[in-house]
């Protein structure tokens, strides 16, 4: 049996353009405050981690740039919705003030760049590596702080280091490619002030938890191109 190859030409194509549906998974990397610890006005030292990690969207559009036989420049503008779920306890596992989880909800603008490694071409067949960085801008993230609202104060813009990895098949009409790729977050996004630089005068136990933050994005991509 003669195996053929689909769209032969496809990747010899100097530019080309598709679209991208995917699932992420958001999770946030906190560091714990010490102020706490060393507040002897505290019964119990509280702390504070995500709960629960729920899958979101994302949808982009993909342009192509080739630069050589083996690399490519890609841009994937689009958005991803997704959600986080912050649990505050002490350490009797009792939550603060009796409240439940907090959910933090983001809607991203992003702005990816990448270089694509491809491996040779095997038929209609063939795995490939990236990396790059991507700018992320939170449209969900209040601008002043209103604890009904949102408890926790986080900067809306970011930089995440991104690399993965994943598969193209090649199929008559177009290429279909399994994409996973890890996001971290570069820069520390918690916000222990309002806009105005002044400290938060509601439950202000919760900022006092967190040191830092960084966010972290799981995602599995669909392209097609």
């Amino acid at each position: 049996m003669v195996k053929v190859k689909n769209d032969p030409t496809h990747d010899d194509k100097p530019i080309h353009f598709g679209f991208s549906l995917g699932v992420n998974f958001m999770d946030y990397q906190i560091s714990q405050s010490v102020k706490l610890v060393d507040d002897d006005s505290y019964l119990n030292n509280y702390y504070a981690g995500v709960n629960e990690i729920k899958p979101g969207i994302n949808i982009h559009a993909i342009s192509n740039l080739r630069l050589g036989e083996f690399f490519d420049l890609r841009c994937l503008p689009g958005i991803s919705f997704g959600e986080r779920q912050i649990y505050f306890y002490d350490n009797f596992d009792s939550l603060l003030y009796g409240k439940k989880t907090y959910q933090m909800e983001s809607s991203y603008l992003e702005l990816p760049f990448s270089i694509k490694y491809k491996a040779k071409r095997e038929y209609n067949f063939r795995p490939y590596l990236m990396g790059g960085a991507n700018l992320r801008y939170d449209l969900a993230v209040k601008r002043e702080y209103d604890y009904k609202e949102q408890l926790i104060m986080v900067n809306p813009f970011d930089i995440y280091a991104e690399f993965g990895g994943g598969f193209d098949f090649y199929l008559p009409d177009f290429k279909f490619s399994i994409e996973l790729k890890y996001g971290a977050g570069m820069t520390n996004i918690f916000r222990s002030t309002n806009p105005a630089g002044e400290s938060f005068i509601d439950y202000p136990e919760y900022t006092d938890i967190i040191d830092r933050m960084k966010s972290n994005i799981f995602i599995i991509s669909f392209h097609f191109e």
